[in-house]
């Protein structure tokens, strides 16, 4: 039995057996066609051919007593289904670890708590209730449904008025493939997308963490 990679089949190599499969489930408000699923935004936006591919996200690892440590950021493609699967080295199982996810057009959304390592195995799903976020800093999509807020094109933490004048300038350039702007993942940035982002600023949402 592996216990933080300091078991005999671990200590000189890296034993598979003892690393952590990482499940994360998790919506993005834009991206959100209902019923539990995604767009193929990349497949829309001329990136992939898979139509079970959504988005490229950033899954970290953070320290549970000093959040601001960063141990791992693995970027990994998240399915339509909101599901996104990583390996976490052996040498994290059995701590507990904050589960930071981080989007190009997303609020960055937090557990709600530390998280438990546990080989072969560990899951976390966001979706299931606002309080699987750090301060409940989610959006109900549909009944009983959650979702990571939309609309932080510039990465700042905040969705506001700075971000408006980004989207706007490339809706008035006609803008279409992969780009920030497309907020509902279309292949389009238009009036479309708008309506995520007015509503979110005038919500005042903002990245909740530790």
């Amino acid at each position: 039995i592996c216990g933080n990679g300091i078991d005999d089949n671990c200590d000189f190599q890296i034993d598979e057996g003892c690393n952590v499969n990482l499940n994360v489930k998790a919506f993005l408000q834009g991206y959100y066609a209902g019923s539990g699923l995604m767009y193929p935004t990349l497949s829309l936006q001329g990136v992939s051919a898979d139509p079970n591919e959504m988005d490229t996200v950033y899954v970290q690892i953070r320290d549970q007593a000093n959040p601001s440590i960063t141990y791992l950021s693995i970027p990994a493609v998240m399915n339509v289904q909101g599901n996104v699967y990583v390996v976490v080295p052996a040498s994290y199982n059995g701590g507990s670890y904050y589960i930071a996810m981080f989007h190009r057009n997303a609020v960055q959304t937090w557990s709600s708590a530390p998280v438990t390592f546990t080989s072969p195995t560990t899951s976390y799903d966001f979706t299931t209730a606002a309080t699987q976020a750090y301060l409940d800093n989610q959006f109900e999509v549909e009944p009983g449904v959650f979702a990571f807020y939309s609309g932080d094109i510039n990465q700042d933490e905040n969705i506001d008025i700075t971000d408006q004048p980004i989207l706007e300038g490339d809706v008035s350039s006609g803008l279409f493939g992969y780009i920030v702007t497309d907020i509902n993942g279309d292949g389009n940035v238009d009036i479309s997308d708008s309506p995520f982002l007015e509503s979110n600023v005038g919500l005042g949402i903002f990245s909740a963490h530790p």
